[in-house]
C-alpha cells in the first residue's frame, strides 16, 4: 500500500482512534465493527483480545498481539487485520500453517464470525460491533438529493458519515430513487472528489471491462450500477478484481448500487456470496418517493431549478395532484411529469432554449395533441444533445445528471438520431 492511500485510509475509514470500521449490521443499522478474538482450543482456551483497528499478530513470541503458548504455533505465525468487509487473515510463513476450514491460506478475507485455526490452537472471530446512534442531517439536500422527511434526514445523516471514510458502500431502492445521485455525492463529499468517478453498468458490459474500468478509477471512485444484473462471469471478475485491489492495495474506492436489497439474491446463490463481504460493507437504503410526500414541494422547485424554470412555482391544486399518484418510477418519473406539465402549461421557454421549445403560432393552431407530441420532441432532442455534449458522449455518466434510466436515454439518442 502506498503512503498516500494509507494514510486516507488510516484518517478515514474509522470514526475515531482506537473506535472501530463503520459498517452496518444485519438489520442495516450503522456499527463501529469490532471483533473480539477468542481462542476457543487449545493449552490458551478462554484468552480473548479485542482488534477494533488495525492489525494483530498471533504467535508464541512474547511481542505478540495475541500470545499462545501452544508448541505447534510459530513465533510471529499470522496477522490479523480489520477491514470493513470482514477480517484479512493472512499467515506469516507460519511452520505448520494456517487453515481456514479445511484450507490452508496465505491471505484471505473472511466474514466475522469465521475460524481460524493455527496449530493445534482454534481462534474465533466474534461480532463485537457497537451500534451508532441515529443521527439524522440538518441538511436538506447531499448532492442532487433533495428532501426534509425525517427518512431523507437520516439518509443524508448515513451518506455523510460514510463519504468521510474509505469503506465499500451498496445503495439499495426501488429505480429512480436517486441511487446513482447518493453515489456520486459521496464520491464529491470525499477526499476523493479531484480523482476520477468512473461508472460501469453490470447488465450488459462484457467481463473484460471490469480491468480496465478497475484501472480507470485509480486515486477516485468505481461505482458499479446494478450488481444484482450482473452475469456470472462479471461477477467472477469483479471477485478477482477486487480480491487483487484489496491484495495489492489498489487505490480505488468502490461503490455499488442495487434495485432492491440484493440480500434475498447471495441467498438464493444468485449472487456470490464473497462479493457481498466485499460490496455490502455499509448498507443504505434510498427510501421510494411514496413514502416522503412532503418532500414534494422542495423536490419539485429543485427539478423546476434544473430544468431552467427558478423562478417558477407549481400551485396548491398541481402539488396535490402530484400528492395522489403513485409514483412507481419515483424522482425520475417525477422529473418526466414535471416535463409533461411544463410543455402542456406552454410555459415560455428560458431565453438559451432552442427556438424548436418555443409555442409558436403555427404549433398554437395544430390540434393538442399534434402540437404535444412536436413540442415534446423538439425539447427531447435538446436537450438530449446537450446533455451528450457535456458528457463527452457517457451514456453513463449523462444519464447519472439527468437522473435518467441508462438504456431509455440511449433509446431517446436513438429515436432523435443523435448516437
Amino acid at each position: 500500500m502506498d503512503a498516500t492511500r494509507e494514510a486516507r485510509v488510516s484518517a478515514t475509514s474509522r470514526i475515531g482512534p482506537g473506535t472501530g470500521v463503520l459498517a452496518t449490521d444485519a438489520g442495516g443499522t450503522l456499527v463501529l465493527r469490532r471483533v473480539r478474538v477468542r481462542v476457543a482450543s487449545g493449552p490458551d482456551r478462554g484468552i480473548e483480545r479485542e482488534l477494533d483497528q488495525g492489525t494483530m499478530v498471533v504467535g508464541s513470541h512474547p511481542q505478540a498481539d495475541l500470545v499462545l503458548t501452544d508448541t505447534t504455533v510459530s513465533r510471529y505465525h499470522a496477522e490479523l487485520a480489520l477491514l470493513p468487509a470482514g477480517v484479512r487473515v493472512k499467515d506469516l510463513r507460519s511452520t505448520n500453517g494456517t487453515f481456514v476450514g479445511e484450507s490452508r491460506i496465505e491471505s484471505v478475507l473472511v466474514p466475522v464470525g469465521s475460524e481460524v485455526r493455527l496449530g493445534r490452537t482454534r481462534v474465533e472471530l466474534l461480532p463485537s460491533d457497537v451500534p451508532l446512534p441515529d443521527a439524522p442531517s440538518e441538511a436538506t439536500r447531499f448532492g442532487r438529493l433533495v428532501g426534509s422527511s425525517p427518512a431523507m434526514r437520516r439518509l443524508f445523516g448515513q451518506l455523510e458519515r460514510v463519504a468521510a471514510t474509505e469503506v465499500a458502500v451498496l445503495i439499495h431502492g426501488e429505480p429512480g430513487t436517486g441511487k446513482t445521485e447518493a453515489a456520486r455525492a459521496i464520491h464529491d463529499a470525499s477526499s476523493r472528489a479531484r480523482g476520477p468517478f468512473v461508472v460501469i453498468e453490470l447488465g450488459g458490459v462484457p467481463a473484460a471491462a471490469v480491468g480496465p474500468a478497475m484501472s480507470s478509477a485509480l486515486g477516485g471512485t468505481l461505482l458499479l450500477e446494478r450488481i444484482d444484473e450482473a452475469s456470472g462471469a462479471v461477477q467472477d471478475a469483479l471477485s478477482a478484481a477486487l480480491d487483487r485491489r484489496e491484495r495489492e492495495g489498489i487505490d480505488v474506492r468502490v461503490l455499488a448500487t442495487s434495485r432492491g436489497d440484493p440480500r434475498a439474491l447471495v441467498e438464493r446463490g444468485a449472487l456470490r456470496r464473497d462479493l457481498w463481504f466485499h460490496l455490502a460493507s455499509v448498507r443504505v437504503e434510498v427510501p421510494p418517493l411514496r413514502e416522503r410526500l412532503e418532500d414534494l414541494p422542495r423536490l419539485v422547485h429543485a427539478l423546476l431549478e434544473e430544468l431552467g424554470y427558478p423562478e417558477l412555482r407549481l400551485g396548491a391544486a398541481e402539488l396535490g395532484q402530484l400528492r395522489v399518484q403513485r409514483f412507481d418510477g419515483n424522482v425520475r418519473e417525477l422529473r418526466r411529469t414535471i416535463e409533461e406539465t411544463l410543455l402542456r402549461s406552454a410555459v415560455p421557454a428560458r431565453p438559451s432554449s432552442p427556438p424548436g421549445e418555443q409555442v409558436t403560432d403555427e404549433l398554437a393552431r395544430m390540434p393538442f395533441k399534434e402540437a404535444k407530441d412536436r413540442l415534446l420532441d423538439a425539447f427531447e432532442r435538446g436537450y438530449v444533445a446537450q446533455l451528450l455534449e457535456r458528457a463527452g458522449g457517457n451514456l453513463s455518466r449523462a444519464a447519472a445528471e439527468a437522473g435518467l434510466d441508462r438504456n431509455h436515454l440511449a433509446r431517446l439518442a436513438k429515436k432523435h438520431n443523435l448516437r
